[in-house]
């Protein structure tokens, strides 16, 4: 052994015999609601050692022998000082996995440790931490579902980097994944690391885990971040590990805009109704006796349920497959039952569904009952008649297919949907026959603004005014689409649309201090090349809005009728000075077509 050897053994030594470690706490950031999540409880040895820095420190406990030891002592002084500070959020606890198999590892001593602080287990996510690649995954596997039994979530550290891969993450299925530093490093000049990013959110959205990037420290890595739709954020940019940590966040550190446009905002709305579903199944009678329900169920393995009708071929309820075999199965069942009818074994709350609903709304009306995927048949009726089932796998399918339609043509700007849904959904709203008005918006002065301050922050403009949109807009029953550069469309159901569309115009001028300087504000406009590269004055930006009345207008049969109309409506409301809603009436469309 080396003189440094020995130095750093002794110094180790010392550490783990005074307790002379301090944890330290970095926030981690919720991007849902632009607050703290929880901390990440980090060490370091003494400031005048060399074994102030946590990798030499862990990495000398690891050739001495006296990693389980360092890891509980460290266990426990980040518990000691986190139930101090009081912060009530989660914290992360950094573990190596591979002194969870260790045979004379103690456990144990956490709960020990957070009975003593006060701190309940389903607060404390344990972060496995791998410097050595995992040989036996079934005991890893154990081990980590003895702290999962007991409360704790489960975290994975530096995926991608190193050993932690994903077996690891398929093996442990782990409640948070951590993306190393390496991959969130300048992401947003980089594309390779963007669609590396977006698979990984991808692959946890589909196994119920969430995703947390490390290492932020620009905020262009933050704000691509949020817009592949990460979970949780950490790094410098927001705050460092510090002994007094950081309770709240500076507002100017973080986007306003993630909980309003970071998915697709509309609901997909279809023409068709429920009836397209519908698959015929004779039903029972209420008073069937049970023989005959027996043999329906034991000669169709495909038959999940029976609708069972009165006198009046109105629904009585429904009897559930499972349910009747578990019955069956019991012991005498049959012979204790075999003179009782459906009524006897009848759920009488089944999930009825007319099949002139249109098919988009079938989902959340599906959601209000609280439906169970066991249950993946239901009633189908007209006017409170049976007229079959429909099957829920059906719809899915269905929606499905809609939403990829949706998410091919997505505007990558402002996340809305582009002309091939606007089209879709146009036609669909003239299809259904309902009362519905068209808005068409488009930024005026956008151009000199552009050029003046710059594409991004002519993003930035793009970016509130979808929001803006969406905001006022209802989810379930409106349609907002983005055309292209600064035009947007929105499809209103919504019979206060008026009052909407002003809140629109009121919000956007308000938020004009957002884009200009002091002195164009002062000016109310900017001096800029018109078209014909010639010095002219612009007004600030503002918004003008054409809007259209279906019901107003008897002729209109398809989407391109509705352009025309929109179309005209947008001309006369950029006549208008500064933000401007105007409504066209059928007479004026007229005189311009003349």
């Amino acid at each position: 052994m080396t003189e440094l050897e020995a130095s750093l053994e002794q110094s180790l030594h010392n550490i783990l015999k005074n307790s002379s470690i301090t944890p330290v706490f970095q926030p981690i950031i919720s991007l849902a609601n632009n607050a703290i999540h929880g901390y990440e409880g980090l060490i370091r040895g003494p400031s005048n050692s060399p074994l102030h820095s946590p990798f030499n420190l862990f990495e000398t406990a690891a050739k001495h022998g006296r990693l389980a030891e360092l890891d509980l002592l460290c266990r426990k002084v980040t518990i000691e000082r986190y139930a101090q500070l009081k912060l009530n959020k989660k914290l992360f606890l950094n573990t190596i996995p591979e002194i969870l198999l260790y045979k004379d590892y103690q456990h144990g001593h956490t709960l020990d440790y957070l009975k003593r602080a006060g701190i309940d287990s389903k607060q404390i996510v344990i972060e496995l931490t791998e410097q050595h690649p995992i040989d036996d995954y079934s005991l890893m596997v154990n081990a980590t579902q003895h702290y999962q039994n007991m409360g704790f979530s489960i975290a994975i550290d530096d995926l991608g980097a190193g050993h932690s891969g994903l077996r690891t993450w398929s093996e442990i299925k782990p409640d948070f994944v951590k993306i190393d530093r390496h991959f969130l490093q300048n992401i947003h000049e980089d594309k390779h690391k963007q669609q590396f990013v977006q698979s990984i959110i991808d692959i946890a959205k589909g196994v119920d885990c969430r995703v947390i990037a490390e290492g932020i420290e620009q905020r262009e890595e933050y704000l691509t971040s949020e817009r592949l739709g990460m979970d949780l954020v950490q790094g410098y940019y927001f705050a460092r590990p510090a002994y007094q940590p950081t309770r709240s966040l500076k507002p100017g550190l973080l986007s306003k805009r993630r909980e309003e446009i970071s998915r697709p905002y509309n609901s997909i709305r279809s023409a068709q109704t429920v009836e397209k579903l519908l698959t015929p199944l004779e039903p029972i009678h209420f008073q069937t006796l049970f023989n005959e329900i027996y043999d329906r169920f034991v000669t169709s393995d495909k038959l999940s349920s029976l609708p069972v009708v009165d006198d009046h071929h109105r629904i009585a309820g429904v009897i559930f497959r499972h349910d009747f075999l578990n019955v069956c199965a019991s012991r005498f069942g049959k012979e204790l039952h075999s003179k009782k009818t459906a009524e006897f074994f009848l759920d009488k709350d089944p999930i009825c569904i007319d099949i002139h609903l249109p098919l988009h709304l079938l989902s959340h009306t599906i959601d209000k009952h609280q439906f169970k995927i066991r249950n993946e048949s239901f009633i189908m009726t007209e006017n409170d008649v049976y007229r079959g089932m429909g099957n829920y796998l059906d719809l899915l399918k269905d929606l499905t297919e809609m939403k990829i339609s949706f998410a091919k043509h997505m505007n990558p700007l402002s996340n809305l949907p582009g002309n091939v849904p606007i089209s879709q959904q146009i036609s669909s709203f003239i299809d259904s026959a309902e009362n519905f008005t068209v808005c068409y918006f488009d930024l005026d002065h956008f151009k000199p603004y552009n050029d003046t301050y710059g594409f991004s922050k002519g993003d930035e403009v793009i970016r509130k005014v979808s929001e803006l949109l969406c905001q006022h807009s209802c989810e379930n029953n409106d349609f907002v689409g983005h055309v292209g550069g600064d035009d947007f469309v929105v499809i209103y159901s919504s019979s206060d649309w008026e009052k909407r569309c002003d809140n629109i115009l009121a919000d956007f001028e308000k938020s004009l201090g957002l884009f200009y300087s002091e002195e164009h504000l002062s000016a109310s406009g900017i001096q800029a090349l018109d078209r014909h590269a010639k010095p002219a004055f612009f007004p600030l930006l503002s918004i003008s809005i054409g809007a259209l009345r279906a019901h107003d207008f008897d002729g209109i049969r398809n989407e391109a009728d509705i352009s025309s109309i929109a179309t005209a409506a947008k001309s006369m409301a950029k006549k208008i000075r500064g933000n401007s809603l105007y409504l066209i009436r059928p007479e004026e469309h007229l005189d311009q077509a003349l």
